[in-house]
């Protein structure tokens, strides 16, 4: 059940596109009005950025001499989600919104977090050889 210990580039960008398109449906749902356009576009390069973070845990453990152990590199996944899901729940705030649901930030801090797994066991396999880089 070890994930893979090489830098996964492709595979970030293309799960963080997809959770970055969900977290755009859920913000057009939460906020209506004209401001949720430039709130979800935001979300693009946040979700994509920390999804490669995600995806790219048990390398940087590989070079600390730690991917052995599956459950440091699970529970640095986990507060990846945790961080995300802060992030999500904060950005509505900031900007004075009424902010999002909390299955919104749910959903999106699971999907964030067990993003490695994801990409590894469901989509690397059907979308990796489609892939060019």
């Amino acid at each position: 059940m070890a994930l893979e210990t090489t830098l996964q580039v492709s595979g970030a960008v293309v799960i963080g596109l997809i959770i970055g398109l969900i977290e755009m449906i859920f913000v057009h749902t939460d906020e209506r009005g004209l401001g949720w356009f430039t709130h979800a576009m935001h979300a693009f390069p946040v979700t994509i950025i920390f999804v490669f973070i995600a995806m790219n845990a048990p390398y940087v453990l590989g070079l600390l001499d730690l991917a052995s152990n599956t459950w440091i590199s699970i529970g640095v996944q986990v507060v990846i989600a945790i961080i995300a899901m802060i992030k999500v729940s904060g950005a509505a705030a900031i900007t004075g919104k009424v902010g999002e649901t909390k299955f919104h930030v749910l959903i999106i801090g699971i999907l964030v977090g067990t993003s490695p797994y994801i990409w590894q066991y469901g989509l690397e396999p059907i979308l990796g050889p489609l892939i060019p880089f």
